[in-house]
């Protein structure tokens, strides 16, 4: 079968590989990914998945689920008092700040630090510190802290305990997986979201709405089930190695160390507002890449060539993001009803369907991280000479203010070679780390090997075939 498959899948993508243009941001660097490292990272992607399902021993596995390492012990929590809200203060503080850089600072997207703090070191940089760390967020987050201000005020002291709406149950968790589609729209489709001042309004209208719902529903609850970010960072958290478990009656926690993905079986079956929400950050990740092909291009009549920008694809970018969550959804649903007939399982459609898309979160993070790699490495610096100097007004508050910004390294043979080794490495590691969660999903769901086996494949064939597509869209011709 796997011979037959690679016999398939190469020669079509000898037939599909090309020139091309990784993205990197509005002012973008030309990469080339070789069509010898596309062929070889599409066949370890199949190679791998396969050699896995069918070679490493059940037992095997199963240790692997159960690993645990103790790390510390410590009590968090209520215990902190106010100490706990000094990250959320702190962070809210230079938040605020940045707002008003974006309206009093320099009109450069590339000198004005709230752009490049937005889209560089906090949707970028932050998300990968998640992935490695665990849920920072949780502490970090600009909202908590003031919202245990306000409520001090007379009048609002009981809201924390009893806020004036009880959140719906039908409700779930779709509030934030509207906000997240709502800045999917804003990143990829707006004409202008790296405009300072319109980026700082957006931030500002996000935190309205955060800060009204947190007061009407309660905080907590409007961050775990409302807050698109929230949810968000803490779905990257289940890929962390670090972890905190409940430690005894005192309140207290350990610190554990597992290997990496392995907590999100701990997760169970997500409900189906959070399975919508990990599927849009899929196709969030995968039209920023698709929308800026020549292929896509192509197919809506633009000249990649002559390529005027965003104004003009409002309408059918919008439709775009809308058809690539839809057809992620659609597919992601036929994979699951195959599988529970191929298996012959019993476990409701939502349930398998909320088991299955625990498995996609790796290929999620690892396609956001591998896609925005080249703009990172260029923009961060970027970031690091603006924030000397937030308001265009000579400071150097960092020291950095006169730093030169390289990007030869885009330019250079061997360190572009790295980059692209890395992006493919990324991308195949992280199809692999979904195998394996898929197959321990399934052998928690199976009747038995040949059942699990038979329940698995679908889903197999639907990673190896996304893993396929990250790859052809890094390979791809694309405008800046």
């Amino acid at each position: 079968m796997l011979r037959a498959c690679l016999l398939l899948i190469v020669p079509m993508m000898i037939a599909g590989c090309g020139v091309a243009e990784a993205h990197t941001n509005e002012r973008a660097f030309i990469l080339l990914l070789p069509t010898h490292l596309y062929i070889v990272g599409g066949a370890l992607a199949v190679a791998l998945s396969f050699v896995m399902m069918t070679n490493i021993p059940t037992a095997g596995l199963r240790a692997l689920e159960r690993a645990r390492w103790r790390f510390g012990r410590w009590r968090l929590g209520s215990s902190l008092g106010w100490a706990g809200e000094a990250p959320s203060l702190a962070v809210f503080t230079v938040a605020l700040a940045l707002v008003i850089a974006g309206h009093a600072g320099s009109r450069d997207p590339l000198a004005n630090p709230l752009p490049l703090v937005v889209w560089t070191l906090w949707w970028v940089g932050l998300t990968l510190l998640h992935a490695l760390f665990g849920n920072l967020w949780a502490r970090l987050n600009p909202w908590r802290g003031p919202y245990r201000l306000v409520t001090l005020l007379p009048g609002l002291s009981n809201w924390r305990a009893r806020p004036p709406l009880g959140y719906p149950a039908w409700l779930g968790y779709w509030p934030a997986f509207g906000l997240f589609l709502g800045f999917a729209w804003f990143e990829l489709v707006h004409p202008a979201p790296h405009d300072p001042a319109v980026l700082a309004n957006a931030v500002a209208v996000y935190a309205g709405v955060t800060f009204a719902g947190m007061l009407l529903f309660g905080g907590e609850t409007w961050l775990r089930r409302g807050e698109a970010f929230s949810l968000f960072f803490r779905i990257v958290a289940w890929l962390s190695p670090l972890g905190r478990e409940p430690d005894g009656s005192d309140g207290g926690e350990a610190v554990t160390v597992a290997p990496p993905g392995i907590r999100l079986l701990d997760v169970g079956a997500l409900p189906l507002g959070v399975v919508a929400f990990v599927l849009s950050v899929l196709a969030t990740v995968s039209f920023d890449g698709l929308s800026r092909s020549f292929w896509w291009l192509g197919l809506i009549g633009e000249n990649p060539l002559q390529f005027a920008g965003r104004t003009a694809l409002v309408a059918v970018n919008s439709f775009g993001l809308v058809a690539m969550f839809g057809a992620l959804a659609a597919v992601s649903l036929a994979t699951v009803l195959l599988g529970r007939a191929l298996a012959g399982s019993r476990i409701g459609v939502g349930e398998s369907l909320g088991r299955m898309i625990v498995s996609i979160v790796p290929i999620a993070f690892g396609y956001h991280v591998a896609h925005y790699l080249p703009a990172f490495l260029v923009d961060v610096q970027y970031a690091a000479r603006a924030l000397s100097d937030p308001y265009a007004l000579g400071w150097n508050l960092i020291g950095a203010r006169d730093m030169h910004v390289t990007a030869s390294f885009l330019t250079d043979h061997r360190s572009v070679e790295v980059i692209w080794n890395v992006q493919v490495g990324i991308i195949v590691a992280a199809h692999v780390m979904a195998v394996a969660i898929a197959h321990l999903v399934a052998l928690r769901d199976g009747d038995g090997p040949r059942q699990t086996m038979l329940g698995q494949a679908p889903t197999t064939v639907l990673m190896i075939g996304y893993t396929l597509f990250g790859l052809w869209l890094l390979a791809t011709p694309a405008v800046g």
